[in-house]
């Protein structure tokens, strides 16, 4: 007996709604859509651009024009738009810069000076300008970074000597009120060695003149308040005005100077090294010693941290430990007074009495030329005037007499200037 047919369909065979194949037959769907979406934005994108591109680019003349006309809002409208297109144009920012400083942004005309492209032959002198806006604003760490970046050697792109010597001395300003005269003796030479004749002369009277006179600490404390407020990361000038205050008796204004930069840059040595100096002098051997134990990783490369652990181990009588440590401050910088002093002292309680007045000798020689600086420098000086001048000293033997004493100080640099001027005198 044949059975008919089942004809009810086989529920078992139909997929569920969640089933994959029907997934995949909504993916192409999804597809589309997203394509299509893509490309509406894609036609509205350019469609916006080839409306933006139609409106003509200011010209350079027209924006030049508004500037000297004294139109700076509108020399710096279209400035803008003309860099839109052309974000290389140093003219251009050049120019913007100059709109900015008409509307008394001296901040914002450094910075878009600084944008100024290294190719352009506009760099340099947009640097000093830089340099000029920044230190207006009381901004000295940019200005300086401007200044130094200006005369960093560069074959392909020379600086004018002039631009040059003016961006040397503008550094040199900065230094004398940050007494930074370690940053300011490479300056000099490098100005020394692009010039000749009087101007080298110049700057030869300029590496002694910072031995004889410095800025007065309460002038240097005025500019370095408004450099702090204007940049209070300036790391430099917060250093510099901790010791102004200190000399100016100002102890506790000092202190929280130098613990404001530990706390901003704890591996700031030139900072460790001058706290360190302050607390030996005030007596404070507990944190002398707490600060001598957590120095700045670059601190055994500067001869003052051997100078202060000789210091430390002579206080506890540990003369041989002493000896090494001075010994090794005058090995980084063996033209220091102090150093030999010290040393001289420990070699007499170890019993080394020769090599200790070798040790003082030196140190009273190094003390006798830096007493006759003032007076060699001033007889060089007098000698420069006109050749009538009654008891007028000679100029090649002054010259001479300067390089000597610097030679005994341990400028070499300054020694052979002198000798070679008076060779040619």
């Amino acid at each position: 007996m044949t059975t008919a047919p089942d004809l009810a369909p086989n529920v078992s065979r139909q997929p569920e709604p969640n089933h994959p194949r029907l997934a995949r037959r909504g993916a192409p769907v999804a597809v589309r859509g997203l394509a299509v979406s893509l490309l509406i934005g894609l036609v509205g994108f350019n469609g916006w651009w080839f409306a933006r591109e139609r409106h003509p680019v200011p010209t350079l003349e027209t924006a030049q024009h508004a500037l000297g006309q004294g139109h700076f809002a509108e020399a710096e409208r279209l400035l803008r738009e003309r860099l839109r297109t052309r974000p290389r144009d140093a003219t251009a920012m050049v120019a913007l810069a100059r709109a900015r400083a008409g509307l008394n942004d001296l901040l914002g005309c450094a910075r878009i000076l600084r944008r100024v492209p290294d190719w352009s032959g506009q760099r340099p002198e947009a640097l000093y300008r830089a340099g000029q806006s920044f230190f207006q604003v009381d901004h000295a760490r940019e200005a300086e970074a401007c200044w130094l970046e200006l005369i960093h050697e560069d074959p392909l792109h020379p600086v004018m000597p002039e631009l040059y010597t003016d961006a040397c001395s503008e550094l040199l300003k900065l230094y004398a009120v940050e007494d930074r005269w370690q940053d300011a003796f490479p300056v000099i030479w490098s100005a020394y060695d692009r010039t000749s004749g009087v101007d080298q002369l110049g700057w030869l009277v300029s590496r002694m003149r910072p031995e004889l006179e410095r800025v007065s600490h309460l002038e240097a404390r005025t500019h370095l308040i408004r450099y702090l407020a204007a940049d209070p990361d300036d790391i430099e000038a917060r250093r510099a005005l901790a010791k102004a205050e200190l000399a100016l008796g100002h102890r506790p204004e000092a202190e929280a100077q130098f613990l404001e930069c530990r706390k901003r840059d704890p591996e700031q040595v030139r900072v460790w090294r001058d706290f360190l100096t302050m607390l030996l002098e005030q007596g404070d051997q507990e944190r002398l010693v707490d600060l001598l134990d957590h120095p700045p990783r670059s601190a055994d490369l500067e001869p003052e941290t051997w100078f202060f652990r000789g210091m430390m181990a002579e206080k506890q009588g540990e003369w041989a430990q002493a000896k090494a440590r001075f010994q090794k401050a005058i090995e980084l910088h063996p033209f220091t007074p102090k150093y030999y002093f010290r040393l001289a002292a420990v070699e007499n309680r170890l019993g080394e009495h020769a090599s200790a007045a070798i040790h003082r000798k030196r140190t009273q020689q190094m003390n006798d030329a830096r007493a006759q600086l003032a007076s060699a420098y001033n007889d060089f000086l007098a000698s420069q005037a006109p050749e009538a001048t009654p008891k007028r000293p000679v100029r090649a033997t002054a010259a001479r007499r300067l390089g000597s004493i610097c030679e005994t100080l341990g400028w070499a640099r300054a020694a052979q200037a002198w000798n070679r001027l008076a060779v040619e005198l």
